[in-house]
């Protein structure tokens, strides 16, 4: 079976050039993903559905997790809306840009010590989050968010020279 004049074959999609040709296609697909993230309609409306996530476990509701998750999803794609500047969400502008501001930043930052452990903390705490919700455990997330509040108030005590 001849597909031209190299004598490749149909049955190229197990090889690394197949392969390339689907990490080419998943890296563009991330790059339109992260742009699409920057627009203020997007970031709102996918921060607004991401928040319905941990309701819907708590309470084991699965039309929560399910609304949250397919509105995520459909507020990754293009959404037809006029400018923000021009609704009366205008308010939220300078608040939402801000955030989105922050959010490349870290994004676009070098890989360094504390954005590594960054990453471990968000891979292992999220998971650990979702299943804690699931099965209603809400201690060790309660001591989790202790533990963070006091960790940032010692933090603000040695900045303002405090001796903890």
């Amino acid at each position: 079976m001849d597909n031209g004049p190299d004598n490749t074959t149909a049955d190229t999609k197990g090889s690394a050039a197949g392969q390339s040709g689907w990490r080419q296609k998943a890296g563009n697909l991330w790059q339109r993903l992260r742009l699409r993230r920057r627009e203020p309609w997007n970031w709102l409306a996918q921060n607004f559905f991401a928040a319905f996530l941990p309701p819907g476990l708590l309470f084991h509701s699965w039309p929560l997790c399910a609304l949250s998750l397919i509105g995520f999803a459909a507020s990754c794609r293009s959404l037809p809306l006029p400018p923000m500047e021009h609704t009366g969400a205008k308010w939220l502008v300078p608040h939402i840009e801000r955030l989105i501001g922050l959010e490349s930043a870290w994004l676009a930052a070098p890989m360094t010590p504390r954005k590594k452990r960054q990453l471990w903390f968000l891979g292992i705490g999220a998971p650990l989050t979702a299943i804690m919700l699931w099965r209603q455990d809400l201690g060790p997330i309660g001591l989790a968010i202790a533990a963070f509040a006091l960790w940032r108030v010692r933090r603000k005590n040695i900045e303002q020279g405090i001796d903890p």
